[in-house]
């Protein structure tokens, strides 16, 4: 069975009132990572913002970047930066994928698809 990572973008959307994608995500038993967490409460435009999004959040399981995932991130980083522009927070989430097996949930295939042993799709919705 897979687990998913759903990326900022996902949850982007589901604070934007989409429904039917809040629905998917809390039935597949999702995970998020602590770059995903942060990046979701840096975008926020309030402390009130903030609140209701870290509330939300905590609903998911929460991996924290760990030695060998931060070592993986400085290899993709590395390979892929200059020839695929890779960014630092797209790097740790990928790499946090593949250290925990898991796939990554993206309406921006483009951020990933060239990782080689990645797994990732759209969300069906």
């Amino acid at each position: 069975m897979k687990t998913l990572l759903p990326d900022t973008n996902i949850f982007s959307q589901i604070f934007k009132g989409n429904a039917q994608l809040k629905t998917y995500i809390e039935t597949t038993g999702a995970v998020i990572c602590s770059t995903i967490y942060i990046e979701n409460i840096q975008g926020s435009k309030s402390n009130q913002e903030k609140r209701v999004i870290k509330k939300y959040l905590d609903n998911f399981s929460l991996l924290l970047i760990d030695t060998d995932t931060s070592q993986l991130a400085i290899e993709l980083i590395d390979k892929y930066s200059n020839t695929h522009g890779l960014l630092l927070g797209d790097a740790q989430i990928a790499a946090t994928a593949l250290e925990n097996d898991l796939t990554i949930l993206t309406y921006n295939v483009a951020d990933f698809k060239f990782i080689q042993n990645l797994k990732w799709e759209k969300p069906p919705i």
